[in-house]
This record gives C-alpha cells, sequence and structure tokens, in this order.
C-alpha cells in the first residue's frame, strides 16, 4: 500500500462553504497535516480552520490567520477519514471578499507520517467538481 494522504474541499468550485476531507491511504499513522494557501491563485489567510469530525483525536491546528495552518493528530490510523467543516478564509490583504473552493487551486498539501517520513502534493480540480491533493511519500 502506497504511503498518501488524500485530500478533498467539497465542490463546487465557486462554493462559499469550505469543507475539507481527508483519507489516510496509507499503511502508517498520520501525526500532521500542513496546507499552503500561499501558492494559491491569490493569497489565502485561514480566519478559522472550522469545526472536527472523524474517529482521530485532533491534538492542535497552528497557522491561525496565516497562510499555512497544520494540524496535528493522534490515532489518525490507516483507512480512517476525518473532516474539518466550514474553514473560514480571506483573501490576503482583502477580507470583504468571500474565498471559494476553486480558489484553492495551486495550494500545497504536506503529511508527516507516524514514521517520520512525509509526503506532499497539490490541490487541483477534478472532474467532479472538487479540489483534490494526494500527499505521496
Amino acid at each position: 500500500m502506497a504511503q498518501e494522504l488524500v485530500a478533498t474541499f467539497d465542490g463546487p468550485l465557486n462554493s462559499f462553504s469550505i469543507n475539507l476531507n481527508l483519507q489516510n491511504a496509507s499503511s502508517a499513522d498520520i501525526r500532521e497535516v500542513g496546507i499552503s494557501a500561499r501558492t494559491a491563485k491569490f493569497p489565502i489567510l485561514f480566519d478559522t480552520f472550522g469545526g472536527f469530525s472523524g474517529p482521530a483525536t485532533l491534538v492542535g491546528v497552528d497557522g491561525v490567520d496565516t497562510e499555512v495552518v497544520t494540524a496535528r493528530f493522534a490515532n489518525f490510523s490507516p483507512d480512517k477519514s476525518v473532516q474539518f467543516a466550514g474553514i473560514d478564509p480571506d483573501f490576503q490583504g482583502d477580507v470583504s471578499s468571500g474565498v471559494r473552493v476553486g480558489d484553492f487551486t495551486g495550494s500545497r498539501l504536506l503529511v508527516l507520517f507516524a514514521d517520520g517520513s512525509t509526503g506532499f502534493g497539490e490541490f487541483e480540480p477534478t472532474n467532479d467538481g472538487k479540489l483534490r491533493a494526494v500527499a505521496t511519500k
């Protein structure tokens, strides 16, 4: 089994409802997941990272009010999925404009596995109107 994390922002791409699904499609626990919106079409700040749900334990979130946010986990085991719902992003320098799902295109994904290895991916639109990144070791 490949070491990878599949991250999906639910669509449609023009939606202002920002929800993130993370699926551990690896054979190892995941310790951290980071998203850098510095490389998005327009730099995005994470005002909040939304509500968390899933079988893993969310240990903490760092980077709110910055372009890079990191979520730390315990027990994010293989074949499990977690969700962040209601993420509230803002465009850097323009908090009055709404960020849509598609505006995260080009953002980067980083995953830290329990064995210390890392994986990287980039968010790209899918044929079904979502935004997806696969971080592979």
